[in-house]
Order: structure tokens, then C-alpha cells, then sequence
């Protein structure tokens, strides 16, 4: 038996991008690249650990769009006699009220769970059990009369506990064997990529939690990776530039003699490269000697931020709209970002310039020691007059 392990698909519009839906665009091309290899494997079953969406709280016309395009993708995978197992991810990203909408469209082999539950499968050659346990709210907890008063710390401890028994009472109930575990939560020992969960006090899964499980699909942490039997796939289509250096895909796991073998498939997504870029780079592109593929490599339909140093006088001279424009022309899907990091120069102060002075002569004495011409140091003067509203000879 072969099943494909797939998570945090986030299906959305409104991501940063050329128009408020060519992200979504990815996503849905993304998934219909991933059904046909689903497909071509020859999965019997598809699991989706969560985040199927991007946002819970969209307008009515985003939500619509959002979930037609999940049941398009459901069907178009239920329709080669696929199942599939969907549970819910974090709350803020999965609405309830998407999941029943999913239900209406009465696919009956596409199973959505919200709540934790086991179940038992037969429906091919070999038999197995699956531990569902979908996103925790952590308001859930937090708001029972025995967590009330709590310290952060002491509530994390209570729900691990919680969790750890939960999937364990849940093992327990099942009838076959291999027995896999899909949730979508943090494990102790996953790479997170971010700040420690602990001081998140956010809920995990323990060691103690998935003792006895075969496999432990899971979702939450946009990176994939293996640790033992426990896997995340990440996310099938990178979503913004935490996500730049890290592999896009899914896992087809393969039940051969009661032990699964893995194999991670690397999708078709969209690339996101940050250009650095030093004070000779603004320079040589200043003076027009700069040529981004030679300097950067392949850019072509890529999302691109640059984030450059430089000093203020070529900053001065840099033209953004031009270097935006430069990089489409080189082939950028979009151009994220241009963000530039100014070295101050040190600067003479005219010990003559103080306090004492009045604002007209302070302006003259500044504009004098920044070596400012004297026509433009008139002009300057001038203005400084007229928002004063006093009349002034400045000496020139």
C-alpha cells in the first residue's frame, strides 16, 4: 500500500504578489502537479495533516474560491478511486465552517476529521489503524475552571499530559496493525526553524506521545523532515521567504511487510531569492556595469527582495524605480522588497554652528559645511525665510 503524506497547503488569496491572486494560482498549479504524481505513484490514500487554508477569518467571496479549489483537487484525486483523510490544523488558519462546507460536497471517500478519533481501515489488502488528532485551540484549555489561574508554563505541562494520554488511550482502541498517528502539533524533537515552542507554551507531541505508533504523519512545521518515523512534509508551495531555502514537497510513505518505507517528492514551486548586494554592486549598477544573471545567477520566475549596504552619496544616486524595473527585465516573477541598510559618513560639524545661532544662520552654516553650492545655499535659504515668515541677508 502506498499513501502520499501532505500538510499546510494553505490555500489563499491575498498573498504579496503580482495581482491578489497569482499566489493562489501557484498554490492550485502546484496541486494539480501534485494529484497527477499522486496519481502516477499509484497512492491508495492521501493524507492532509492540516492547514488545508490560509486564513479562518476571509470574506465570503475568498472563502468560496478558496474551498471550490480544495474540492476540485479532492475530486480530481477521489475520482481515481483515491481515499483521503483530511484533520484540521490551527484554528486561525483552518475555519471550522470550511470543513463542513467540504462536507456538503458529499465526496464519499474523502474523510474530514475536527475532533480527535480512531478508526480503523480494511478497505485494502491489508488492514491498518489511524490516530487522528487534529490542531489544539489553546483557549480551549486555558478557559476550563482547572486551568484557570494557572501560570503559562504549568497550563503547557497540563495539556502535553493531556495529548500524550489522549493518543496513547487511542492506541489502545485500535484493532490493526500498522497504527499511524496524524496530528497536527509541534514534536519535541522536530527542527522548528523558529524560537523554542516551550517559550510559546505551545501544546506537543512527547516522545512518550507517538511511543507504539508505525508512522507519525504530521503537519505544522513548514519544513520537511524525518526523525525516525516521525515526518512533516512542509508545505507543496513555498508561501513567503521563510520558506526561501527550504525544500517544497510531500512524502509517499510505502507499507512493505508491515514497515514503510519513505520517499520525499520535491513539487514544482515557486522560487523566492534574496539578492545582497554591497556598495560595488550599487555602484557597478549606478554606472550601469552590472549584469544580474552574471552577478546572481537565474532569477527567472522568481520572487525577489534585495536587501543592500551602501553609502548615502550612491545611495543618492541609485534610481529604485530603475533597479525594479532591471530586475523584471532579468525575469523576476515579482519584486518583493528593496531594502537598502545606509552608511553614514562622518561628517566635519562647524564648530561655529550651535545652539545660539538662529535657525536662517544655522541652515547657511550646515548647508556651507556639506559643501553645498552657493546658488542652491540661496535657494535653501530662501525657503527657510519663507516658512519663518522673517526676511534675512544671507551674506552670499
Amino acid at each position: 500500500m502506498k499513501l502520499a503524506h501532505i500538510a499546510d497547503i494553505h490555500w489563499g488569496l491575498g498573498y504579496q504578489g503580482p495581482t491578489l491572486s497569482s499566489r493562489f494560482d501557484d498554490i492550485c498549479r502546484v496541486m494539480d502537479w501534485t494529484a497527477e504524481r499522486i496519481i502516477t505513484e499509484g497512492c491508495e490514500l492521501v493524507i492532509v495533516a492540516g492547514d488545508m487554508f490560509r486564513k479562518a477569518d476571509i470574506s465570503l467571496d475568498k472563502a468560496s474560491r478558496e474551498i471550490r479549489a480544495a474540492a476540485a483537487w479532492l475530486r480530481k484525486l477521489t475520482s481515481q478511486g483515491i481515499h483521503v483523510v483530511i484533520i484540521s490544523g490551527t484554528p486561525s488558519h483552518d475555519p471550522a465552517s470550511a470543513y463542513e462546507l467540504l462536507k456538503d460536497y458529499q465526496m464519499p471517500q474523502v474523510i474530514i476529521v475536527a475532533e480527535p478519533t480512531q478508526f480503523d481501515i480494511d478497505i485494502f489488502n491489508e488492514g491498518f489503524s489511524l490516530v487522528l488528532v487534529p490542531g489544539m485551540d489553546r483557549s480551549n484549555f486555558v478557559s476550563r475552571d482547572e486551568y484557570k489561574g494557572l501560570p503559562a508554563h504549568e497550563v503547557h505541562r497540563l495539556m502535553t499530559e493531556h495529548i500524550t494520554d489522549m493518543c496513547q488511550s487511542l492506541l489502545q482502541d485500535s484493532n490493526y496493525s500498522p497504527a499511524i498517528l496524524v496530528s497536527h502539533m509541534t514534536y519535541d524533537l522536530a527542527d522548528t526553524g523558529f524560537e523554542d515552542v516551550l517559550q510559546q507554551n505551545e501544546a506537543i507531541l512527547t516522545t512518550d506521545a507517538i511511543k507504539g505508533f508505525d508512522l507519525v504523519a504530521l503537519g505544522h512545521i513548514h519544513r520537511p523532515q524525518q526523525n525516525g518515523r516521525v515526518f512533516y512534509p512542509g508545505s507543496p508551495e513555498r508561501l513567503s521567504f521563510n520558506d526561501e531555502k527550504v525544500d517544497a514537497g510531500f512524502w509517499i510513505h510505502e507499507l512493505n511487510e508491515g514497515k514503510f518505507e519513505s520517499q520525499f517528492i520535491h513539487t514544482p514551486a515557486r522560487r523566492f531569492i534574496t539578492l545582497q548586494m554591497s556598495d560595488n554592486g550599487i555602484s557597478d549598477f549606478v554606472n550601469g556595469n552590472l549584469d544580474f544573471e552574471d552577478v546572481f545567477g537565474n532569477i527567472s520566475n522568481a520572487i525577489v527582495r534585495i536587501r543592500y549596504a551602501c553609502s548615502e552619496e550612491l545611495n543618492k544616486a541609485l534610481n529604485r524605480k530603475t533597479l525594479e524595473k532591471a530586475l523584471y527585465d532579468a525575469g523576476a516573477f515579482f519584486v518583493s522588497e528593496i531594502k537598502g541598510d545606509i552608511v553614514r559618513s562622518d561628517r566635519a560639524r562647524d564648530e561655529e554652528v550651535t545652539e545660539a545661532l538662529g535657525p536662517v544662520e544655522a541652515v547657511q552654516r550646515w548647508a556651507e559645511n556639506q559643501g553645498i553650492k552657493a546658488a542652491e545655499i540661496t535657494e535653501l535659504i530662501a525657503m527657510t525665510n519663507e516658512l519663518l515668515g522673517v526676511s534675512v541677508d544671507v551674506g552670499l
